[in-house]
């Protein structure tokens, strides 16, 4: 059942991670994006806050939640847990079903690293050196808190972006989503493109956010609460994404 805001969950000190877009082909984080971050407390309940998406911003809580990172061919008619055990196409990192195994499986993550340059090195070689089930952290360059995977057989030797897969639990279906990214790689994005607008999403935690409609010159101004498990706003409203974006950014800047 949708809850309206504020979401006491929406707070720095809850966010676990975040997924970004990534260009394979520039080895960037891609321009004209607002990443989404996680939150989770305990066991539950974890929360993703989607600010852009082309069916609009959204806030999806579920009471628990299941987390890994792929990378290959995801098979979505079968579980969360099929795949993690049986599926030969894919790389799988398991990052747990709580906060506490999950911030400590990102941070075990951290203890193989690559730098962005190394990743760049790898998938441009001729001749590839092999790669053996490796999954790698970025520690430096422009791709700095994604993680990468790379295999002979999974992926031809190329090192390719750990994507976010999620479930209610491990015997459901999966949600696969965009390449994870720690919460600090989000936060140093935001900071670089979109200053203080991540403080001002973190509204949605603080206080009562409102979508205020002028009705005038023959009515009134009509505030409809923001709500969880609601869409507000698709690409389709508007002339294109970037048009979504720029009202968006207003939007979230107008948080009290």
């Amino acid at each position: 059942m949708p809850t309206p805001t504020p979401i006491a969950l929406i707070k720095p000190a809850n966010r676990l991670f975040a997924t970004i877009d990534i260009d394979t082909h520039t080895n960037q984080f891609k321009a004209g994006q607002l990443p989404s971050t996680y939150y989770m407390t305990g066991a539950g309940p974890f929360l993703r806050l989607r600010p852009l998406h082309r069916s609009g911003f959204g806030m999806f809580e579920k009471a628990t939640r299941v987390v890994g990172i792929y990378t290959g061919d995801w098979v979505s008619a079968e579980t969360f847990q099929e795949n993690r055990d049986t599926n030969d196409n894919i790389l799988f990192s398991y990052l747990g079903d709580n906060a506490t195994d999950i911030t400590a499986a990102i941070t075990a993550l951290k203890g193989t690293a690559k730098t962005t340059q190394e990743i760049i090195d790898q998938n441009a070689a001729v001749h590839r050196p092999d790669l053996n089930n490796s999954i790698v952290y970025v520690d430096r360059g422009p791709l700095e808190g994604s993680v990468f995977g790379g295999d002979q057989v999974k992926t031809n030797n190329y090192y390719r972006p750990m994507k976010v897969v999620d479930a209610t639990a491990a015997d459901r279906n999966a949600h696969t989503g965009h390449a994870f990214a720690t919460s600090e790689a989000a936060e140093t994005f935001y900071g670089a493109h979109y200053p203080a607008l991540l403080d001002q999403l973190m509204q949605l935690g603080q206080s009562a956010q409102m979508i205020k409609t002028d009705m005038s010159p023959r009515g009134v101004t009509v505030e409809t609460p923001i709500q969880t498990d609601l869409q507000y706003y698709p690409e389709a409203m508007f002339e294109n994404r970037a048009a979504q974006l720029n009202f968006l950014k207003r939007l979230y800047m107008s948080f009290v």
